[in-house]
């Protein structure tokens, strides 16, 4: 399959002609992944030059940080919105959140809330849980899906001091170096996805939940459409296990691949305004488990672009075990509608309404 962007060499001939003409500015963050972007102000409405530039950035360095820029919900979408457009194989907006829903007004953001009413009941097993292993808590975000995001973005609102750091991993640079030998063990391996109760069992969250149960298999290292990278995807949040393999042997190999890839992370320390851009198809994140002990409060807004199935290297396609693919947010809209009417969902797609923001 041809990669619609070119290669990522051709990708940096572009990037380094943009910075030339003074259309970006690209600091790198670490030798991982990331760049930090400036000459670029979100406030205002974008050129298509300006955006294709954009994701040139994102695809070639999966991560962006926006520094103290201090967009609001209404900037925030229309970006979300004109990244919509930079390619084919990115769709529209989602809803807020596929599950838990959206805040008022804004159907197209996710309210991130971390603070006292938000605390696990059993925060110190939750803590210890959280830490149990490196890998413990990366993910990309809703991957039970079969076509799970292609773009995730982050906005700090409100940021506490010292603790609520965000980590962020590189799933090309995770494949890029395995060795030979487990890069062709791995190459025709499909892996289970699945979106579980966890801690919200019993809960308004574990409600919704089992209500819009979902289940897909995606290749265990895949093609990015638009740069022709192979990615070791893996999300430890909701891969459960390697189809085919004994569940010794799925542990063993999941294990392996899951602390290799942890090795190619960075760690964003957030300012508040900061915008986070993320290619949810080459990468992994994991939220903070420091909030709740530090009696911190931490609020950001997430949105997010529909992806597609994805393909894998051996030219294998994600396929659906259980549930509906992930729709854009004016299709989760009107299936809300056509449910209140007849109550039933005309795609099968119900979501939990909009969500309060904290006061």
């Amino acid at each position: 399959m041809k990669p619609t962007f070119g290669s990522p060499t051709e990708i940096d001939q572009r990037l380094a002609q943009a910075q030339s003409a003074n259309l970006i500015k690209l600091t790198p963050i670490s030798k991982n992944l990331g760049m930090k972007v400036a000459g670029i102000d979100l406030k205002h409405k974008l050129s298509s030059e300006q955006v294709s530039t954009i994701y040139d950035a994102l695809i070639r360095h999966k991560l962006l940080v926006f520094k103290k820029i201090g967009i609001n919900h209404e900037q925030q979408v229309r970006f979300t919105y004109e990244l919509s457009e930079a390619s084919p194989n990115v769709g529209a907006p989602t809803i807020g959140h596929t599950v838990f829903g959206h805040v008022n007004k804004f159907p197209e953001i996710f309210s991130v809330y971390q603070g006292e009413t938000s605390k696990p009941k059993n925060i110190e097993r939750y803590e210890a849980n959280a830490e149990k292993h490196p890998w413990s808590g990366y993910h990309c975000d809703i991957t039970a899906c079969v076509n799970p995001p292609s773009i995730g973005m982050l906005r700090g609102e409100i940021i506490p001091q010292g603790v609520g750091d965000t980590n962020f991993g590189n799933l090309a640079a995770a494949y890029n170096t395995l060795d030979e030998s487990t890069k062709k063990e791995i190459e025709t391996l499909k892996a289970e996805h699945e979106f579980k109760y966890g801690k919200t069992k019993g809960t308004e969250a574990g409600d919704s939940i089992a209500s819009r149960r979902m289940i897909s298999h995606h290749p265990l290292v895949t093609v990015h459409p638009d740069t022709g990278e192979r990615i070791l995807f893996n999300s430890p949040g909701f891969l459960k296990f390697v189809v085919g393999m004994s569940e010794e042997d799925s542990d063993a190999l999941l294990h392996k691949i899951w602390e290799h890839s942890v090795e190619y992370t960075v760690r964003h320390v957030w300012d508040q305004g900061d915008l986070v851009v993320w290619d949810e198809r080459s990468t992994t994140h994991r939220a903070p488990t420091d909030i709740y002990s530090s009696g911190s409060e931490r609020q950001l807004y997430r949105t997010t672009l529909v992806g597609k199935e994805l393909n894998g290297a051996d030219g294998s396609v994600s396929q659906i075990v259980e549930g509906e693919p992930m729709l854009s947010c004016e299709e989760e809209l009107a299936s809300q509608m056509h449910m209140n009417r007849t109550g039933s969902s005309a795609t099968g797609n119900g979501f939990g309404g909009a969500f309060p923001e904290p006061s």
